[in-house]
């Protein structure tokens, strides 16, 4: 049996931390990367992904979050997107407007984008259409997710409320 869901890949860090002693006051620390790095080299990473049951690709991951300094955020790595430098408030919306945005949230009703205005848009998820998505995105259930980037049109703005509608272009 090959772990291979959330659920086992959690049980699998776990094993493989009991596997050298290592702990969870250690995460994110010097020391554990340096156990870490013993225990592969003496036993190789191959040998110990079939000891937990699990692949190579899998125990990779959760080395690679064990070792991460405490601070780290893998989002910081996430493309900026390009905010129109006269766009930077509500009032200077106006219908028709296109811009490009980062991807905040995805919900079943939505896609909250950021588009620089300190108010996230909304695009509808009627208009997240197979043809404004790459193949790779088709596939999955809601197309978008955090942090990719995306180029909008603005549908509708409702200042009093603070909201923004937005269309999907394509994805960046």
């Amino acid at each position: 049996m090959v772990l291979h869901h959330r659920g086992s890949s959690i049980l699998c860090g776990v094993l493989f931390l009991s596997f050298f002693r290592g702990t969870l006051c250690e995460i994110g620390k010097p020391e554990m990367e340096q156990k870490i790095n013993s225990f592969l080299e003496k036993d190789g990473i191959e040998k110990i992904a079939e000891s937990l049951q699990t692949t190579v690709h899998t125990l990779q991951v959760i080395i690679d979050g064990l070792s991460q300094p405490e601070s780290f955020d893998f989002r910081t790595d996430f493309d900026k997107p390009d905010f129109k430098r006269s766009i930077v408030c509500l009032e200077d919306l106006q219908v028709g407007t296109v811009l490009t945005g980062k991807v905040e949230n995805a919900t079943l009703f939505g896609i909250f984008v950021d588009i620089g205005v300190g108010r996230s848009g909304l695009i509808p998820i009627r208009n997240v259409t197979e043809a404004k998505l790459s193949k790779t995105k088709k596939r999955r259930s809601l197309g978008l997710g955090p942090g990719e980037r995306v180029e909008v049109q603005v549908l509708n703005i409702d200042i009093p409320r603070s909201r923004i509608t937005l269309d999907l272009i394509r994805v960046l």
